[in-house]
């Protein structure tokens, strides 16, 4: 089983929202996948999978041995794809990478991946997330405030070993079309990390029924099978038609 944290450093980047869809998109492509919520007393996996009125037990419970990690599991609605729920209001104060690391350990056998959401910043909660999984997606924003905490970041994760990739998520293609914004190309030379993902801005509510498919997909992928390159949100904004695009968006 391969195990991969999702980290960002700064909060608000959308890094459960791409998990829940990282999740998806590897399930719909045969692997069986499990999700584990490390955000212990904000957790909000299972609300972003719709899955809150289904949790039974949680992680805390699987390691202060109240339950078996399989008794824990929360189906998803997408086949293959599974929750191990986070406790909300859990301080998490006794838990440990190991301790995170021997439960993965124990699903391994049935599960081809697992993704970690790992809690924003840097601190305690980042350290067990990260110390439990074999390699790391950071997610970033592309605006300046996300770029340089993504940069410390991942300057953070080779303390580990890893050489992370980058999911840059909310990207307005109207607006890197026009180079307001930095290119795929400009972040991997600033961050010195390879983009696997590229995640459109949507309109709406963040959670897994409002969220497109494709990048995701995408994304999905490249992780798989190394193959392909991530969505280009630009695309349709380039050109003469697409210039009167981006005057519309902008009106």
């Amino acid at each position: 089983m391969k195990s991969i944290v999702i980290t960002s450093g700064k909060g608000g980047v959308g890094k459960t929202t791409v998990t829940a869809c990282l999740g998806r998109a590897l399930a719909e492509l045969g692997n069986r996948v499990v999700l584990l919520d490390a955000d212990f007393g904000l957790n909000n996996l299972d609300v972003v999978l719709g899955l809150e009125n289904r949790v039974v037990y949680d992680v805390a419970d699987v390691i202060e041995n109240r339950c078996r990690a399989r008794q824990a599991l929360v189906e998803a609605d997408t086949r293959n794809l599974f929750l191990l729920p986070s406790a909300h209001g859990y301080l998490g104060n006794n838990v440990t990478a190991q301790n995170i690391k021997l439960v993965l350990n124990g699903l391994a056998p049935t599960f081809d991946y697992a993704l970690v959401d790992c809690p924003a910043g840097i601190e305690a909660g980042f350290n067990r997330a990260v110390g439990a999984c074999d390699s790391a997606l950071v997610v970033t924003t592309p605006h300046i405030s996300a770029l340089r905490d993504a940069n410390k970041v991942v300057a953070l994760l080779s303390s580990y070993n890893m050489k992370p990739t980058l999911v840059i998520n909310r990207v307005r293609g109207d607006l890197l079309a026009s180079g307001k914004i930095p290119s795929k190309d400009e972040i991997e030379t600033l961050l010195k990390a390879t983009v696997d993902g590229v995640i459109p801005e949507t309109d709406g509510v963040y959670n897994l029924a409002a969220m497109p498919k494709k990048p995701f997909d995408m994304l999905a992928k490249r992780l798989c099978f190394g193959t392909g390159e991530p969505l280009d949100p630009a695309a349709d904004y380039r050109g003469f038609w697409g210039a009167i695009k981006r005057r519309m968006k902008r009106s």
